[in-house]
């Protein structure tokens, strides 16, 4: 199978393109990170649009032609690269559990931690919306037990190592880690911090 020399990500360091980079800085890939100028409105440009239409990010290109959405970045990348250790083996029980994982983060967790992050931390003071805060924290409570109960006493997700799914799901718990959200939920907290404490974590985010 032919790969590129150098991989290209299209993206912006704090935003879901994080998790690509963050698996290839595990993999150890040679990669490229064409940063984004959002406040330039790059992303809504020709140029962006060809590789990413909805204008957001990220996009890269792993040999096939541009490709979007982070996860299927990470599962796609593990597995060419299965000799790395970062997901479970196609016959692995823990087959299915890496796979909840990671579509969990991004059609559950995302839409509920990235939005109370935007209206915690990001947004000006007057753009926030406490009542949006306040309609996402019964999902975000039934999501943390969960977590818990998946993680249990193990260091990582699914299993006894790290893969692709404490990418995915490490993204969305470190959002949540910076406004507090993990406060109440020590074993989400201290698997957070592992997370965090990763050489390669302080590569991609933002200090």
């Amino acid at each position: 199978m032919m790969r590129p020399m150098s991989i290209k990500l299209h993206g912006v360091p704090g935003t879901r393109s994080t998790r690509a980079a963050w698996l290839l800085e595990e993999l150890g890939l040679p990669y490229e990170q064409h940063v984004l100028k959002f406040n330039e409105g790059e992303h809504k440009q020709p140029a962006h649009l060809a590789l990413q239409p909805h204008g957001l990010v990220p996009s890269i290109d792993l040999g096939h032609g541009p490709m979007i959405e982070s996860a299927a970045m990470c599962l796609a990348l593990a597995d060419q690269h299965a000799d790395k250790g970062l997901a479970p083996a196609l016959t692995s029980p823990e087959r299915a559990r890496y796979y909840e994982a990671i579509v969990y983060a991004v059609s559950t967790l995302d839409e509920t931690v990235i939005p109370m992050y935007l209206h915690t931390k990001v947004l000006p003071p007057a753009m926030r919306d406490a009542k949006l805060i306040e309609a996402k924290m019964p999902t975000w409570k039934t999501a943390a037990a969960l977590l818990v109960q998946r993680l249990g006493a193990r260091n990582f997700i699914v299993g006894d190592a790290f893969t692709a799914a404490d990418i995915v799901v490490g993204y969305d718990l470190v959002l949540a880690l910076e406004i507090g959200l993990l406060a109440d939920y020590p074993t989400l907290a201290a698997y957070a911090m592992r997370l965090v404490s990763r050489p390669t974590f302080a590569k991609v985010f933002p200090s």
